[in-house]
């Protein structure tokens, strides 16, 4: 459930999210229940990820009102294994932590980025990191027991002294989960415009970022949380079920202003603009903007994609042709062939796996394999 309301957007971010100037909160819940009736009518879902946008932006009576209407309609409560809420320490007090958690949240995942002042300005981000502090313990106070912290590594200039402070204080705070992604510089994005104007530097080079990449996993280890995958570390039993949903290419139902979704062979996604989502799901109308069947190729390919992303699991080869109806074998024949000569994919019986060259390669390896790319 995605919804796309935050304080102020970060430079950074090429989400669907809108900055907050009075639009009517209560308003959009009352559409992503209207959505959840057209769409998830007891869905029973397995896992529940409220994600935005910034879902703690809601006042406490709205997010219990949310999450309340999602159990009667979707039957959540009773089946879900794991139901995450996104939150930012600024809008994370006592009052909304504590609705989420009596009312159906289990996990809570607190977007950090920084605690370094003067990059969390750079970014835009609205918070700072006493901010951090308060926002996990009102978390914990409120009884949750599963929390992960988004950082974001190589602003340019970061040096690894700045990088293990950041993760120093993150494992302080005693997560059982961090997510930790590189800083990427995505098209259309303030970030990216400020850059190619000359208002913000350009990314470090490779091998630098290569560098900053590998003590994130070495200083995670050491703390006792084990990557599981490109961006994400937990410890044992902690990690995050519904994300690994996405990476295994599980089935899953968007809701909300340009919420995406992959149910039945089909891939869809929603109208970004908060207004014109309300208007079609007040109607009675199916809120898609995007929908479509992919061919075999491109379904196998988005499993390869997704799965190789899972350092020791990887792809489960007789799965990818049950979903896609190909066996990736033949279809890259001779493309896995020169890959496991170069060690960068190893295949283990039915199990294809990026090496840990490969692992660090990985986009490389992907473009290779993806549809369209002359063999």
């Amino acid at each position: 459930m995605h919804l796309p309301f935050c304080v102020s957007r970060c430079r950074y971010c090429d989400f669907n999210a809108w900055a907050w100037r009075g639009q009517d909160l209560g308003r959009h819940v009352d559409a992503i229940l209207a959505e959840a009736r057209l769409r998830a009518a007891e869905l029973a879902p397995q896992t529940v990820f409220l994600g935005g946008g910034t879902p703690s932006l809601l006042p406490a009576e709205e997010l219990a009102r949310l999450l309340d209407g999602l159990a009667e309609i979707t039957g959540f409560r009773g089946g879900s294994i794991e139901t995450t809420i996104e939150a930012n320490p600024e809008s994370l007090d006592a009052a909304t932590a504590q609705a989420a958690r009596e009312h159906g949240a289990d996990r809570l995942s607190l977007g950090v980025q920084s605690f370094r002042p003067e990059v969390l300005r750079a970014y835009d981000r609205a918070h700072g990191p006493e901010e951090v502090v308060a926002a996990v313990a009102a978390a914990r106070a409120a009884g949750f027991r599963r929390l992960n912290l988004d950082l974001i590594f190589a602003f340019p200039g970061q040096d690894p002294a700045d990088l293990a402070a950041d993760l120093g204080r993150a494992v302080a705070l005693a997560p059982e989960h961090l997510s930790c992604y590189e800083l990427s510089f995505e098209p259309g994005t303030p970030l990216t415009r400020a850059r190619d104007a000359g208002r913000f530097p350009p990314a470090d080079p490779e091998e630098r970022r290569l560098e900053l990449f590998e003590q994130t996993r070495r200083l995670c280890a050491e703390a006792g949380l084990r990557r599981y995958e490109v961006s994400n570390f937990a410890r044992p039993g902690a990690e995050c079920r519904h994300n690994l949903a996405y990476w295994r290419s599980l089935d899953w139902v968007g809701l909300g202003a340009g919420a995406a979704g992959w149910r039945d062979g089909e891939r869809r996604r929603n109208l970004e603009r908060p207004e014109e989502y309300e208007a079609a799901v007040f109607a009675g109308r199916d809120p898609a903007a995007e929908r479509e069947r992919p061919d075999p190729r491109t379904i196998a390919f988005d499993c390869l994609m997704m799965g190789l992303r899972l350092e020791e699991e990887g792809v489960w080869l007789p799965r990818v042709e049950r979903i896609a109806g190909v066996d990736p074998r033949r279809v890259w024949p001779e493309e896995l062939e020169r890959l496991q000569r170069e060690g960068l994919v190893e295949l283990a019986g039915e199990r294809l796996r990026a090496t840990a060259r490969g692992f660090v390669l990985l986009d490389s390896v992907l473009t290779r394999l993806a549809p369209g790319t002359p063999v």
